[in-house]
């Protein structure tokens, strides 16, 4: 039986123990790598939300919808 954590697209969540380096990422280099546009992909939002936090994670949809009514 498979009980390992999964995202709601399905994918598997790894724990920090079981990858060689659990290291967070800043903010600024989510906000900067992570391009804007994949707001929508559940596995985007998965990531920021591991690698940079919560509070990175909202700061990465409000950076995208700015540059969505900048562009529309």
């Amino acid at each position: 039986m498979d009980t390992r954590n999964r995202t709601p697209a399905g994918g598997v969540v790894a724990q920090c123990s079981d990858e060689a380096a659990c290291t967070t990422l800043t903010c600024a280099v989510c906000l900067k790598e992570i391009p804007a546009d994949a707001v929508k992909i559940t596995d985007a939002q998965d990531y920021v939300h591991h690698f940079c936090g919560l509070d990175c994670l909202e700061l990465w949809r409000k950076q995208a919808e700015t540059r969505r009514r900048q562009s529309g």
